[in-house]
């Protein structure tokens, strides 16, 4: 990760949606939290966030899984509208040391606009992207089967809860 050239989040196109993920709380600052798009059970790498810090992530609009991991894994669903940005706080799970991506309901909230001008945008450095991932994919792979059916077993609440819907993005 390097931080990006400009700290302004541009809107997303008519084709194409936005996900913006912030990491603000300092509890578990030590533990790394890696982000990915789940694609057809496949670990896509969308980015490193430690505290402090903010990713966003262009994909197309739609259903979609996201995880975070820590320590441990745990997910976001996502029914993404084109056009949109969308913005998620990464929260870390006190006792597993992993992290939950969290929907943010009303990003245009003080609450949510502190976590957005208080974090740093990084962005990936895609050669050394691309170089973690296949080093680390095979061991990955194995710790999103594990947590991918532990997070079926949510009921349809805890599910919701965790579910980016369109009317929340801008």
């Amino acid at each position: 990760m390097r931080d990006a050239p400009s700290q302004q989040i541009a809107q997303a196109t008519p084709d194409k949606v936005k996900v913006v993920f912030m990491r603000s709380s300092m509890v578990a600052a030590a533990i790394g939290c890696d982000l990915f798009e789940v694609v057809g059970g496949e670990l896509k790498l969308i980015g490193q966030l430690p505290t402090g810090n903010k990713v966003v992530y262009e994909t197309t609009p739609g259903k979609k899984v996201f995880m975070a991991y820590g320590t441990a894994a745990d997910y976001m669903l996502a029914e993404l509208a084109p056009g949109k940005t969308y913005y998620s706080i990464v929260r870390p799970n006190w006792g597993t040391g992993g992290f939950a991506p969290t929907p943010i309901r009303d990003p245009k909230g003080s609450e949510a606009q502190g976590w957005i001008s208080g974090t740093k945008l990084l962005e990936l450095s895609p050669k050394e992207a691309e170089a973690w991932m296949a080093e680390n994919k095979q061991k990955l792979q194995g710790i999103h089967a594990e947590y991918w059916s532990r997070f079926q077993n949510k009921n349809e609440q805890e599910k919701a809860e965790r579910t980016l819907l369109p009317r929340d993005g801008l």
